[in-house]
């Protein structure tokens, strides 16, 4: 569609003709919760610099589109999922595994790439708005940024800005494979892995590359202390500035496939291949670890309460005290590689290799499983009225409820 299609003052934004105020009041509002999410609750501007050294300071349950629910990659939702077993809304099959985790777009677009080379833009009841075709499969996660674009890593070794209706807005090539997921500062800024760490900014310019030994599959997150955390391969969580200095690296003990998180407190966690999920002060410090039974590939969540938990190979999910001790851990039957997502409520839902996507209580407990028929690697997003929406391994989306 055009603009010249649309009847009266009215454009076309995202595909649908729709009134310029109210396109503008949406974004006005999905900029404000990606500046509160990334600055704190008190809404105060984050320039870069440290924000205030406080819990209040550092906390945000305001979601944002990227992976795990913001920069910080909490796993916080602030909305509620299925508290009863879910029947299947709908399901939109694409050719190839779906490994990337779905992201919710400020009017409920859900955003998910598949290994069969496409990227898409399903409407909330399922049916497809536009579908962008790259040149290699996508498992990164895409991020939206407040004015629209949406940046999602391919494997063509492109990352890729695109325009809420789904038309290219710029390519940029990198050394290596785009695999990891891309997460935005306030200022527009968009950080991702390759060969190392880059920021690019809106017009796809890169403003610096850290280089790392290694291919980086680590999704980077934004902490409040202003500089942006992820993992390599060589088992290093490397901090660098928003300006491109390596402030520390912090060696893991072994490769880091998954994304770090980052507490309220400041604490970064992330797991490793050794099945460690280690926690790391702001200042690149060990402060302890806890070994799993298997790797841990999984982006650890963050309830509430500072609870941490993370899914290992070893089929359990974890539930660690802020301080490292077990608090529970649940079993499911295959390994766990995709990361928890936890709602309004506490609950917290996890895909798993035997199948099925499961549904537990803060305190462990199951309330439901759902057999989907095949591995589910992806992450899952929580929709305002409570859809859970998830990839998996025989190609498709579901939308569970």
């Amino acid at each position: 569609m055009s603009d010249a299609e649309c009847r009266g003052d009215r454009i076309c934004h995202e595909g649908r003709c729709r009134f310029v105020p109210e396109v503008e009041d949406e974004l006005a509002l999905a900029r404000r919760a990606q500046e509160a999410a990334l600055s704190g609750a008190d809404g105060g501007e984050h320039d870069g610099s440290p924000v205030a050294d406080s819990a209040t300071s550092r906390r945000s349950d305001v979601e944002t589109p990227t992976f795990m629910g913001g920069p910080r990659r909490n796993g916080r939702s602030p909305n509620r999922g299925p508290i009863q077993p879910p029947s299947v809304r709908w399901r939109v099959q694409t050719r190839s595994r779906v490994f990337a985790s779905p992201i919710l777009g400020p009017d409920g677009t859900i955003y998910v790439g598949s290994q069969d080379r496409t990227f898409s833009a399903l409407a909330p009841d399922g049916t497809l708005r536009w579908r962008y075709t790259g040149g290699d499969k996508f498992y990164s996660t895409a991020a939206v940024a407040p004015d629209g674009t949406i940046y999602v890593g391919c494997d063509d070794r492109n990352l890729v800005a695109l325009t809420p209706a789904g038309q290219l807005r710029w390519r940029r090539a990198l050394p290596e494979p785009v695999d990891a997921s891309p997460v935005i500062d306030p200022s527009g800024r968009v950080y991702v892995g390759s060969d190392g760490l880059y920021a690019i900014d809106t017009d796809g310019n890169v403003r610096w590359h850290v280089a790392m030994a290694g291919h980086v599959r680590s999704s980077p997150a934004l902490h409040p202390d202003g500089m942006i955390v992820a993992g390599t391969a060589q088992g290093l969580l490397v901090a660098v500035s928003l300006d491109g200095v390596v402030l520390w690296r912090t060696p893991a003990g072994a490769s880091i496939d998954g994304g770090a998180s980052i507490g309220d407190d400041g604490t970064i966690y992330v797991g490793n291949d050794l099945g460690h999920v280690v926690a790391v002060a702001p200042d690149g410090t060990i402060r302890w670890r806890f070994e799993t039974g298997g790797d841990v590939r999984a982006t650890p969540a963050i309830a509430l309460d500072g609870t941490v938990v993370v899914g290992s190979y070893d089929g359990y999910l974890y539930a660690l005290a802020p301080d490292g001790s077990l608090r529970w851990r649940a079993e499911t039957s295959g390994r766990i590689r995709a990361s928890a997502r936890i709602d309004a409520d506490g609950r917290i839902y996890v895909g798993s290799q035997d199948d099925f996507i499961y549904a537990f209580a803060p305190d462990g407990a199951l309330l439901w499983r759902h057999n989907i028929g095949q591995d589910v690697d992806s992450t899952a997003a929580i929709g305002a009225d409570g859809t859970l929406y998830v990839g998996a391994d025989d190609g498709a989306i579901y939308a569970l409820r």
